[in-house]
């Protein structure tokens, strides 16, 4: 009889964790698909920008593992701050290709300033899931660990403030170009910076088990300025928006006669 509970209750408690893993995803998503506000882009497109942000996630991985290797073939030794700096490029540039793919392949429906940090943010859902069951993949848990819906946030933050300068190319100018080239350097500086501390914070844990208040600290003002950043986009990009589209009323879409 114990041999026959066992297996199901690891097959429940393996449910009960992907599942709340996806039910925060959905949330995630739905709070994202707030900030489109006027041309609202087609669900089946945003879903479309969550499984190229998985594919981009590991195609990142090979990279870093190519890599990682190549380099440790020639004797060269890899310190923290160089695999966090491999992985938050490469990462970021994947989900950066992905809104690419959706400005160049379907313009049609990449025609706000907005749709940048919009696509930029479900391709950073895609990023985090495949992620986050990599990690669970290896572990028996009973319960979601807390830093999973981090782990969400926090690459749909880092994808919505990379991919928000290609939304600038609706306007064709060729100041889009900067603002393509800061927005990545931007959140692929934010990816670098919060690995270093989780590396820092990792290495000090199997040394003593336990957990710096600094990690802690730093962690915390990294996601917090981040999410200061990601919401100021939000309001400049509805600013541009409405300048595009000339409307004041979310509900008509139209300005009042002045």
């Amino acid at each position: 009889m114990a041999l026959f509970w066992y297996p199901l209750t690891v097959i429940l408690s393996t449910i009960v964790v992907y599942l709340s893993l996806a039910l925060c995803a959905v949330g995630i998503a739905l709070l994202v698909r707030e900030y489109d506000l006027y041309l609202r882009e087609p669900v089946g497109l945003l879903f479309l920008a969550v499984l190229l942000g998985a594919a981009a996630m590991w195609a990142a991985t090979l990279t870093q593992v190519f890599i990682i290797r190549s380099l440790v073939g020639s004797s060269l030794l890899l310190n923290d701050p160089f695999l966090a700096a491999l992985a938050g490029t490469t990462e970021e540039l994947g989900k950066l290709a992905v809104v690419a793919f959706f400005a160049v392949c379907l313009r049609r429906w990449f025609n706000e300033p907005l749709d940048g940090l919009v696509y930029g943010s479900f391709a950073g859902i895609g990023t985090a899931l495949i992620e986050s069951v990599w990690v669970l993949s290896g572990e028996q848990l009973a319960s979601l660990p807390p830093q999973e819906p981090v782990r969400l946030a926090g690459h749909v933050i880092m994808g919505g403030i990379g991919g928000f300068g290609m939304g600038l190319l609706t306007f064709r100018t060729r100041r889009a170009f900067i603002a393509i080239v800061l927005s990545y350097f931007g959140a692929a500086v934010l990816h670098t910076l919060w690995d270093v501390v989780a590396f820092s914070a990792a290495n000090h844990y199997q040394r003593t088990t336990t957990i710096r208040p600094i990690h802690s600290l730093l962690a915390i003002t990294l996601m917090f300025a981040g999410m200061i950043a990601y919401r100021w986009l939000v309001a400049y990009g509805a600013r541009l928006t409405r300048a595009k589209l000339q409307v004041c009323d979310l509900a008509t879409k139209r300005c009042p006669p002045f």
